[in-house]
């Protein structure tokens, strides 16, 4: 008879990456499932193509795996590890590794539904499933510097700080990039009729 698994979800951070220091492998599948979706969404956000994001988050993931004997305690794991992601995201892009853009109409990882579809339940706010959409294809119109850098902020939460450190540039260079973005972005939303805030 096969020992049941141990629950790790109600670990704290620390506790997680000690287990994962000590080699056990159930505490890094926690971390996995803990910073997956966010990680895959910022992976997107930059690449623009499913397969892309995911090769970008196994990468990522076996990185984080490598380094986490390295991780100082007491430090937040989520930005250290969005920024690994952010990273390897746009050394992948620079080198030329993506694959083309995703049409909103594909189909999701896994074959799941395609964006359009999972943003919103149209029956119960059709204009929030339009607003959406119309941000998203703003999104992909605007530059690669722009894009990169209101992903790490608004996709990833990360502070001011850690989006200097993953794109190696002074904080100062990063709020104006982001001022710009945003400028940007509500620019290309206008240019369709809808209005963003800066929040977006």
């Amino acid at each position: 008879m096969t020992s049941s698994r141990p629950d790790r979800a109600d670990l704290s951070d620390d506790e997680l990456v000690r287990l994962v220091q000590g080699g056990e492998t159930e505490a890094f599948a926690e971390f996995v499932r803990r910073t997956r979706r966010v990680a895959y969404r910022l992976a997107r956000r930059i690449t623009r193509n499913h397969e892309d994001a995911d090769d970008v988050l196994q990468e990522s993931f076996v990185k984080a795996y490598r380094a986490l004997g390295r991780f100082e305690l007491g430090k937040p794991i989520g930005p250290w590890f969005l920024t690994i992601v952010a990273r390897t995201a746009l050394s992948s892009i620079r080198h030329e590794r993506r694959r083309s853009a995703s049409p909103l109409d594909d189909p999701g990882p896994d074959g799941g539904p395609p964006l359009k579809d999972r943003v919103a339940d149209p029956s119960s706010d059709p204009a929030a499933l339009e607003r959406r959409i119309e941000v998203e294809r703003a999104y992909g119109r605007l530059s690669e510097e722009h894009r990169v850098v209101l992903a790490l902020r608004v996709e990833a939460d990360l502070p001011y700080a850690a989006i200097a450190e993953a794109l190696g540039v002074p904080v100062g260079t990063v709020m104006s990039r982001l001022a710009r973005a945003r400028d940007a972005l509500v620019e290309q939303m206008n240019q369709t009729g809808k209005v963003v805030s800066d929040e977006s």
